[in-house]
């Protein structure tokens, strides 16, 4: 596996999550998860632990479609995390809620770079 196949993403946990902030990434509803005789018991998803640095909002995501002034960067690195999507909230190494407005992850796959909202 090359560093585009993932290899860099180990690396790069590997150098930075010291200083990275530890966070939660709150799942969204997932799949409905069913009990005896078809009740819904709860949904897939759930908090999983991540690394994550806050930081001002890009330029690109200061002209973007949907930006709001408060908007914030979030660097999440994408060791162990699943794939971050709008429907998930996130809580940064400060203790402030997050909705996730974006998130994209960068071509070798080691991060997320995510727009998120205060809650």
């Amino acid at each position: 596996m090359g560093l585009l196949g993932g290899d860099l993403a180990l690396v790069l946990h590997t150098a930075f999550s010291g200083l990275f902030l530890d966070g939660t990434l709150h799942g969204g509803t997932g799949d409905p998860i069913y009990g005896p005789g078809g009740t819904i018991i709860g949904y897939e998803g759930g908090d999983t632990p991540v690394k994550v640095q806050t930081d001002s909002a890009s330029d690109q995501m200061r002209a973007g479609a949907g930006f709001s002034e408060g908007d914030v960067r979030l660097l999440v690195l994408a060791k162990g995390v699943p794939s971050i999507t709008s429907d998930h909230q996130i809580t940064d190494g400060n203790g402030d809620l997050y909705s996730i407005q974006s998130a994209e992850q960068d071509a070798a796959r080691s991060h997320y770079v995510i727009r998120g909202r205060l809650l």
